[in-house]
């Protein structure tokens, strides 16, 4: 049931997310090749109102929680 798969590297950075059609097609495409680079993420200490306001507005399902430094939380 999954739609949606993180790409990070060895140290939890995330790199992208593969998605939808990501998942079909060429068995032998690499992730980078398939996934969409650098997708937008918040920090664990963002207010969780404001965060779900602004989800709503720009229409996001889900996001991506990472530290400062890109680590996935």
């Amino acid at each position: 049931g999954w739609d949606s798969c993180l790409v990070v590297n060895e140290e939890r950075v995330v790199l992208g997310r593969l998605r939808g059609d990501a998942f079909d097609g060429d068995p032998d495409r690499t992730a980078e090749a398939a996934m969409q680079a650098g997708p937008s993420t918040v920090r664990p200490n963002e207010a969780l109102d404001a965060l779900a306001k602004r989800m709503r507005e720009k229409r996001v399902g889900s996001i991506v929680v990472t530290t400062s430094d890109g680590r996935l939380v």
